[in-house]
């Protein structure tokens, strides 16, 4: 299993779905934002993996499933945004904003970005994990917004492994409503809301992430 976190994340995040899962699966759980770690891409492997990613982490694992349908088995994806049902104006609103992120990231005081990004609307109602600077290469945090931003995402269900699962926290309005865009659209795969959890769906629900997991991969 190739677990990727999302912006801001590391690698640990994870942890409490691992010792809650009972797959029995070898985890490799990088940190994409660290210092000193090589860009981040699908790693060498014999045979195809599991893939699972949260957020921004989610929105890499669907390229790594488009790109390279072949190398995955099936793929968890926790409040992932497609790219599919967004208009022009959103593009570029979107692009605008990431523009703005990625000046903040590159060179705003830490305790000040840090605490503007967990302000956001959509990650209301779960407490923010604790980061440190010191774990964290800035000029990556600020390339993603440009390497990776949404704004450009779109993705083709033709090239997606039947074996999707995509969850939900039922009080994250936003991806609630594009998971039913998904599968109004016939994207493939299972399509799950999770009750009393936010878009943090790694720390509001990890037993829920575990039991999705672990029936994916049965």
């Amino acid at each position: 299993m190739v677990a990727l976190p999302g912006f801001l994340g590391r690698g640990t995040d994870w942890d409490a779905v691992r010792s809650a899962s009972r797959a029995g699966l070898c985890w490799v759980c990088p940190d994409l934002f660290a210092v000193g770690e090589e860009p981040v891409g699908p790693p060498a492997a014999d045979g195809p993996c599991w893939l699972a990613g949260y957020s921004f982490g989610a929105r890499l694992a669907l390229r790594w499933l488009q790109n390279a349908p072949g190398r995955w088995r099936g793929a968890l994806l926790l409040s992932a945004n497609p790219g599919n049902f967004q208009s022009e104006e959103e593009r570029v609103a979107r692009r605008k904003s990431d523009a703005a992120w990625a000046a903040a990231f590159a060179a705003e005081r830490w305790e000040s970005v840090t605490n503007r990004w967990n302000g956001q609307a959509v990650f209301r109602g779960g407490s923010a994990p604790r980061r440190e600077e010191r774990d964290f290469d800035r000029v990556k945090l600020s390339a993603a917004f440009t390497a990776h931003s949404a704004a450009e995402e779109f993705t083709d269900i033709l090239r997606l492994p039947a074996r999707l699962v995509w969850m939900a926290g039922a009080e994250d309005g936003k991806f609630v409503r594009l998971q039913n865009l998904m599968r109004d659209a016939g994207f493939p795969g299972t399509f799950l809301t999770v009750g009393h959890a936010g878009h943090r769906l790694l720390q509001d629900a990890p037993e829920a992430v575990a039991g999705a997991l672990d029936d994916l991969v049965a």
